[in-house]
């Protein structure tokens, strides 16, 4: 495949992992607001019978859609390896980071696609304890994001693969996304902790970035590599 041609695959793969990710969130914007941990069964239980199908839907297009996610990766990674010639590592640090930190994404989405089927009276403990442990878990696949992102942010700098002002924009997702994992540490305050308002804010960055890769990729040129 030529260099333009895996370009633009990359491009539209970074779009539509990124869309597929994000569809979830307004399936699912309706009072009241997602659960954070700690919360009790009854509570959970509450958001996942008003939100079922729509989550249902959402987060199982969220796990398929690392599938054009990987293909933006591969690529992205192989373009990095071009630019830094024989004997750099950035590539292989790209390819690996970004392959453990989708896997932590993935695992974490699978965990929460049972919650809807644990809304029976007689499972409220097992819901709430899932609920807890989905809660910390999304907010820690921010900590899982983080290395994908300063290691894209530092390839840019050092290959110029990808514009400069890229770069910076890592550096402020990079911010997000160990803000998002701090809720792992708190239940307190509500907005803070797992699940809650700076978890969704990071959850939302990080996609916002791999879309706005995409788009580069889609606007990138042979020469311009």
């Amino acid at each position: 495949m030529d260099e333009r041609r895996a370009d633009r695959l990359s491009g539209w793969a970074g779009i539509l992992f990124s869309a597929m990710s994000l569809v979830v969130f307004p399936l699912v914007l309706t009072p009241p607001a997602p659960p954070i941990v700690g919360q009790s069964g009854a509570e959970v239980a509450t958001w996942f019978e008003l939100h079922r199908t729509g989550f249902l839907v959402g987060n199982y297009i969220g796990i398929a859609s690392f599938l054009p996610g990987f293909v933006q990766l591969v690529v992205l990674a192989a373009r990095i390896r071009r630019a830094e010639g024989e004997g750099g590592f950035l590539s292989t640090l790209v390819l690996t980071t970004g392959t453990f930190g989708y896997a932590v994404f993935v695992c974490s989405l699978v965990a929460f696609q049972a919650m809807p089927f644990l809304l029976a009276p007689h499972l409220r403990s097992s819901i709430e304890a899932l609920g807890s442990l989905t809660a910390v878990w999304f907010a820690l696949d921010g900590l899982a994001a983080f290395p994908l992102v300063i290691a894209v942010g530092v390839a840019t700098v050092v290959t110029r693969v990808l514009p400069p002002w890229f770069a910076r924009f890592s550096w402020i997702t990079a911010v997000l996304v160990i803000a998002m994992s701090i809720g792992a540490l708190t239940t307190q305050p509500s907005w803070l902790a797992a699940g809650g308002v700076v978890t969704g804010l990071g959850f939302i960055g990080f996609f916002v970035w791999t879309f706005v890769l995409g788009v580069v990729f889609l606007r990138r040129t042979p020469k311009a590599a």
